[in-house]
Formats: structure tokens, C-alpha cells, sequence
């Protein structure tokens, strides 16, 4: 695939059995960066414990990261995940409280 820098991307459509009839997310590329600039948010998200194989309590329950985390939108920040006791793959969005923080950091890098 070819990207010329002037033309914008198209965005990514982002699967889930789960929300495929009632939500159609789309992953909004992030801007892009050089070697000097500071982390994109996902990865300040993921170095905050959010990244794939590692396990993580939400909204009182335990899950194993499935995904890395998937930007939609300005605001919600989400990663696929199975919950433990249920055995059920789900998209959980990650608390905009640490999302919020994840931007903080970020800007002080």
C-alpha cells in the first residue's frame, strides 16, 4: 500500500461480534510522528498497564488484555478483552480518568 503524505487515510473499521449491527466504530489514524516526538497516546496508555497479554481490574472485574488499546474518536479509548469469570470477549473502554492522565503524561514528556 502505497501513502502519499498529502492525501488523507482512510480510517480503519474496527471489528467486534459484539457491537458489529449497532456500533460501527472507526479508528481515526493518529497523527503521525518523528523519531523526536513524544509517544502517541496508545503507547503512554499501554506503558500504564493497558496493553495486550496483561491482566487488568475494571468496573470490578478481572480481565486479560486481548488487544492493544484502539482510539475512537477524541474521547473513548478502548482495548478487546476476555473476562475472566464469564469467559466472555468484550471491548471495554478504558476510564477516561486514565486516559486523561495517559494525556498529561504525555504532554510532559
Amino acid at each position: 500500500m502505497t501513502v502519499h503524505p498529502n492525501e488523507p487515510m482512510k480510517p480503519k473499521v474496527m471489528r467486534s461480534t459484539q457491537f458489529d449491527d449497532h456500533f460501527p466504530f472507526h479508528e481515526e489514524p493518529e497523527e503521525h510522528r518523528g523519531r523526536n516526538e513524544p509517544d502517541t497516546l496508545c503507547e503512554t496508555i499501554k506503558r500504564l498497564g493497558f496493553a495486550q497479554n496483561n491482566q487488568v481490574k475494571l468496573y470490578g472485574k478481572v480481565f486479560d488484555l486481548l488487544s492493544d488499546p484502539v482510539i475512537v474518536g477524541e474521547t473513548f479509548v478502548f482495548v478487546d478483552a476476555l473476562e475472566q469469570t464469564s469467559g466472555k470477549v468484550m471491548r471495554v473502554r478504558i476510564p477516561p480518568a486514565i486516559v486523561q492522565m495517559a494525556r498529561i503524561k504525555r504532554r510532559a514528556a
